[in-house]
């Protein structure tokens, strides 16, 4: 009897925490799909047409940011063990930090693909990105899918309870995600907006 009344709640449910875990997936495949482009790209001999190919997987890489994050937050919150799991999971907050990371450290090869799109858009005598600059952007790139591919580890630990502990404060796992938000972004877009090819 109480499977029979079950039924129809899980049911209610079901289709949005499908999309939600769909969504989440899918943003997964599209970050690792674009870094590993965009990888394969940097190249001290790289066309113009390649820069412009790089420059489109780094759109797809911040779409699929912004619908990890969406998707990521519905999941907390309303599907999959509920957000009461989620913030007493030390693990749910070190995969946090590691996606602020990742995150924070896509800001210097965005800044400088958009720099260079926005001066060949206006016209300017454009020179190619110089071998420092794609050595940088390479080892960042690198860093980046390193830190992609570790995030599902972590996660299939969290959704296991791996480390949970009940009373743990959520804030005190929040504080690490914030300060890797703000250390790393800072860093990373000073020296992209402070880079100069005699670094």
């Amino acid at each position: 009897a109480s499977l029979v009344t079950a039924g129809p709640a899980l049911a209610a449910d079901a289709l949005p925490s499908a999309i939600a875990a769909y969504s989440h997936y899918l943003a997964l495949m599209g970050i690792v799909g674009s870094l590993t482009t965009e990888r394969l790209l940097l190249k001290e001999d790289m066309d113009e047409a390649s820069f412009d190919l790089l420059a489109t997987a780094d759109i797809v890489y911040g779409l699929s940011g912004l619908l990890i994050l969406v998707s990521g937050y519905f999941r907390a919150t309303q599907y999959a063990k509920g957000w009461e799991f989620y913030a007493h999971e030390p693990l749910f907050w070190v995969k946090m930090s590691l996606l602020a990371v990742v995150g924070s450290a896509s800001y210097f090869p965005t800044i400088k693909i958009v720099q260079r799109a926005v001066a060949k858009r206006d016209g300017g005598d454009v020179p190619p990105l110089s071998p420092p600059l794609i050595k940088r952007m390479t080892s960042i790139v690198n860093a980046e899918l390193l830190g992609v591919l570790s995030i599902p580890f972590v996660a299939t630990l969290m959704a296991r309870g791996v480390f949970y502990v009940d009373g743990f404060p959520w804030f005190v796992g929040a504080l690490p995600v914030v300060g890797c938000a703000g250390f790393f972004g800072y860093r990373y877009a000073t020296e992209a907006l402070d880079w100069a090819d005699d670094d």
